[in-house]
């Protein structure tokens, strides 16, 4: 007979333990390992070397700052221009950009071919007549107050005792005493550092030419390129952050939206303006290098408070130490006439272009900026001076987001403002047509 097998001879022995039996797991693929996290140590040593070298690389490229800084604020303000072009025509946002930048280049060009050479006579020239009153300015300033002058019905003779009314004698102090001596060594010693330093830029200015081309074309060519991928970058930044802060982010950005606006585009417009009408203002008086002081005076509108005093100074200088004007009139009674052409140009611009143009985005009051301006010369030079303003503005908004945080504040209390356009005028609604007829797209 044929043996049968055992019953469950085919079935693996049971353990005696009772204890159930586990398998080995395969460990994961490698690459779907979760990467480690940093704990508070590990990231406060990447912040760390992250800083030093960011200093290292300010430090050691510091020239480059001022360029980039340039060429970011270039890129900002030819963003609308680039905008409407692209809505009134069929271009891309590519071929538009590279028009712009072509039309920019070859008005430099035509600036610098045409005006270049007259420019750089005239800043020579300004800076000659400033460092020959600068030598001895007591002495011409006495021979100028020495002679009687008339102003109008009245003649006036400072040399002699006069009277104001009930009250008097008055006379001009000797400023050759030895008692104003101190006083006017100090005036000297404060002034001679800036008349050096605006020397030494006068007399590198044609030396320096091939270096200030080069920059300038870096300046162009880095703004370009920022400005044409100006999206992509847009894009990037709001995948920088998580996805918690991604509403904090843009309310960052159109709360510094108004805040760079104001300054950038309206400071530029108010800059150049001002610098139109005090150049056509002192050429009409007939004051000497009228298109320099009018240059200086759009560029020292960037300067905030002390800006249009030292551009109003430097043209009364010239007007009181100029040998002849066309009017007639004797120094002193021609410096009095170009005091209160300067002040009529501040007023104008105080109550009527300010208001318009710049607004108060900014909300910063003026010995807050005088403070602040104070303070960015000294730390970054010329581009500290002039972006002071925003960047106080611009702390200040981070400063407020940084103190919400910090005590568990909202530091959005209130909506997104919704922006309103002004109403338009009727000559904007005018030009904005005829401009508009010459890019309107063809069927």
């Amino acid at each position: 007979m044929t043996s049968l097998p055992p019953p469950n001879a085919d079935q693996p022995p049971r353990s005696s333990s009772r204890l159930p039996v586990t398998q080995a797991t395969p460990a994961p693929p490698a690459a779907d390992l979760p990467s480690p996290r940093w704990g508070a140590l590990t990231k406060f040593l990447a912040a760390l070397v992250l800083m030093v070298l960011l200093g290292a690389l300010l430090v050691r490229f510091q020239e480059m700052i001022a360029p980039l800084v340039l060429a970011v604020i270039l890129s900002y303000l030819l963003r609308p221009v680039v905008t409407a072009l692209t809505q009134r025509t069929r271009l891309s946002w590519s071929a538009a950009s590279a028009l712009v930048y072509l039309t920019l280049l070859v008005i430099i060009v035509m600036l610098l071919t045409v005006a270049g050479i007259a420019l750089v006579q005239q800043v020579q020239g300004l800076y000659g007549a400033v460092a020959d009153i600068a030598a001895d300015p007591i002495t011409r300033l006495e021979a100028i107050l020495s002679k009687p002058f008339t102003l109008g019905p009245f003649a006036f003779d400072l040399s002699q005792p006069f009277y104001l009314g009930p009250f008097g004698p008055f006379q001009i102090p000797d400023l050759t005493s030895g008692a104003w001596q101190p006083i006017i060594e100090q005036a000297l010693a404060a002034i001679q550092p800036a008349l050096q330093r605006t020397g030494v830029l006068v007399g590198n200015l044609a030396t320096g030419t091939a270096a200030a081309l080069g920059w300038a074309l870096f300046i162009l060519v880095v703004s370009y390129y920022l400005l044409n991928d100006v999206r992509n970058i847009s894009i990037s930044l709001d995948q920088l952050v998580p996805a918690e802060y991604a509403y904090d982010l843009r309310r960052l950005i159109s709360e510094l939206g108004p805040i760079w606006n104001a300054f950038l585009r309206g400071q530029i417009t108010l800059g150049i303006t001002m610098g139109v009408l005090i150049g056509v203002t002192m050429a009409l008086l007939g004051v000497r290098y009228a298109v320099v002081l009018g240059l200086l005076g759009g560029l020292l509108e960037f300067i905030p408070v002390i800006g249009p005093i030292i551009a109003g100074g430097t043209a009364i200088t010239i007007a009181l130490f100029q040998p002849s004007n066309w009017l007639g009139l004797n120094p002193v009674t021609f410096a009095l006439v170009v005091l209160a052409a300067s002040i009529l140009l501040q007023q104008i611009e105080n109550n009527f272009l300010v208001p318009r143009i710049l607004g108060g985005s900014l909300n910063l009051h003026a010995v807050v900026i005088l403070v602040g301006a104070v303070i960015a010369a000294s730390l970054a030079g010329i581009i500290g001076l002039l972006l002071s303003a925003p960047m106080l503005a611009t702390l200040r908004l981070f400063g407020r987001y940084i103190y919400c945080k910090l005590f568990d504040l909202d530091p959005w209390p209130d909506p997104p403002a919704i922006s309103h356009a002004p109403p338009e005028r009727k000559w904007a609604r005018w030009a904005r047509q005829r401009l508009g007829s010459l890019f309107r797209r063809r069927p």
